[in-house]
């Protein structure tokens, strides 16, 4: 029923008390994470009414008091960690950027978009820092986790591109993702005409040489 994916970003809230999951959708990552016994309690949000009808739905299915609210961006105080994931790194910014004050309430922040994350990293470490990071194959698509706390690191251009502890750990599926990049990469570089982009994607493919 949960994707590996969620499975792997519920690990991440275990031991806080309440998770805030925002842009729940079918409300299955708070089902997963409180029958995992990783949180106490569980909010399901959404800025929409319709997916919140089925997750209230599912939550019944587990005889689940999982409280859900219709809110676009991080209310204030209700939890002391968030989910966000599934949906594309600016939209993650523009729903962090609503309620920024609030989520700096926050103990942690578990982030997982769709794709651009050194895009999402440039932006959340201006007030955060990472403090874990995870990377999974998942429905033939490759997914990136970040986990942030309070504080402050000047991370360089190359971690906020792989991810500083993502870029340590260096596992084979962080290998294999880069490999396909770099190979995607190179079929299109010649081709592009403007040469800012062109000269961006070299750096890239430079910076993924060196890695692999």
């Amino acid at each position: 029923m949960i994707s590996n994916r969620l499975k792997e970003i519920a690990k991440f809230t275990k031991g806080y008390n309440i998770l805030l999951d925002v842009g729940s959708d079918h409300g299955l990552l708070p089902i997963y994470a409180i029958n995992s016994g990783f949180v106490k309690k569980a909010i399901a949000s959404d800025i929409n009414y319709k997916p919140l009808i089925k997750a209230k739905e599912n939550f019944n299915k587990y005889n689940l008091d999982i409280e859900t609210i219709i809110y676009d961006g991080i209310p204030e105080t209700l939890a002391d960690v968030i989910v966000i994931a599934g949906m594309g790194a600016e939209l993650i910014i523009e729903i962090l950027e609503k309620t920024l004050s609030n989520a700096k309430n926050l103990k942690r922040l578990v982030l997982s978009p769709n794709c651009d994350y050194e895009i999402l990293r440039r932006f959340i470490t201006k007030d955060f820092k990472i403090v874990d990071e995870s990377i999974i194959y998942d429905k033939k698509h490759y997914y990136e986790i970040i986990v942030l706390e309070s504080g402050h690191y000047d991370y360089t251009d190359k971690e906020l591109y792989f991810g500083p502890i993502l870029l340590k750990e260096k596992s084979n599926v962080f290998i294999d993702k880069h490999k396909k990049e770099l190979n995607d990469y190179l079929k299109i570089v010649d081709g592009i005409t403007d040469i800012n982009k062109q000269n961006e994607i070299k750096e890239k493919i430079n910076m993924i040489k060196e890695l692999i």
